[in-house]
């Protein structure tokens, strides 16, 4: 099974950032829910753990399924940047990037043998590793890892001023052509598993690399008390794919 954790990406521009944004250190729990056809299960657990001092951004996003066909899958993403605020724009240079997908015996606990440095049991977006991971998935794991940018995205844009239906087109630094497209929906609401409804802000942002759209738009609402994405929604070759906040 292919399994996604969501999360968004680092810009060049934003819009009314007007002072250097700093997010204390934060651990963010998720559930990941996957649909295909009849199958309809919650997959996985997720933390993503974000910090930025006003110069740099760190985010990671870990994730363990749960057992499915007699394996534990897990995803791990890295994404580092520099943060330069000039007025109203906002200049993010990737430092650090990485994800990968690894496979983990069910036994792991009762099998000395294991050792998740193997190659055998891994596949990274750097290409190493020899595990038979598809091409899709390993795309797929590459857009999570650009997608932990939205940690920062939603602290550093002023929601508040946007009218439902702007749009607004990011370009991206780094050591590859990117563009974020986000357009913004309006305000909404969320309700978490614990009967908690939470005031967000909706959106739809969605990838571009070389010119060419990704195809994974992303539906995602942002909490407007705190600026933490509380639920993200894609619809990937692998099925459908709902990032839920789980506090």
């Amino acid at each position: 099974m292919k399994k996604i954790l969501l999360g968004a990406i680092f810009l060049v521009s934003a819009i009314a950032a007007t002072a250097r944004v700093v997010i204390p250190y934060s651990e963010i729990p998720y559930n990941v829910n996957y649909r295909l056809g009849f199958i309809d299960v919650n997959i996985a657990r997720g933390t993503a753990t974000i910090e930025s001092d006003g110069t740099t951004f760190s985010g990671t996003i870990n994730g363990t399924s749960i057992p499915w066909r007699g394996k534990i899958m897990c995803v791990s993403d890295t994404l580092r940047a520099s943060v330069v605020h000039q007025g109203d724009n906002v200049t993010e240079n990737v430092i650090y990037q990485s994800g990968w997908y690894r496979h983990t015996p069910e036994e792991t606990y009762n099998c000395p043998d294991y050792n998740p440095n193997d190659p055998a049991f891994f596949k990274n977006i750097a290409g190493l590793g020899d595990y038979d991971a598809s091409r899709n998935t390993m795309e797929a794991i590459t857009v999570t890892a650009d997608m932990i940018g939205i940690y920062y995205l939603a602290h550093a844009l002023n929601f508040a001023d946007m009218q439902p239906g702007d749009q607004y087109s990011f370009p991206i630094n780094g050591p590859y052509s990117k563009r974020l497209d986000i357009t913004y929906n309006g305000p909404g609401s969320y309700t978490t598993g614990n009967g908690e409804t939470i005031a967000t802000y909706d959106c739809t942002f969605e990838y571009a690399y070389d010119g060419a759209m990704s195809g994974y738009p992303v539906e995602c609402k942002i909490s407007t008390d705190g600026r933490v994405p509380v639920f993200m929604s894609a619809d990937l070759i692998a099925g459908h794919v709902e990032l839920l906040y789980a506090p």
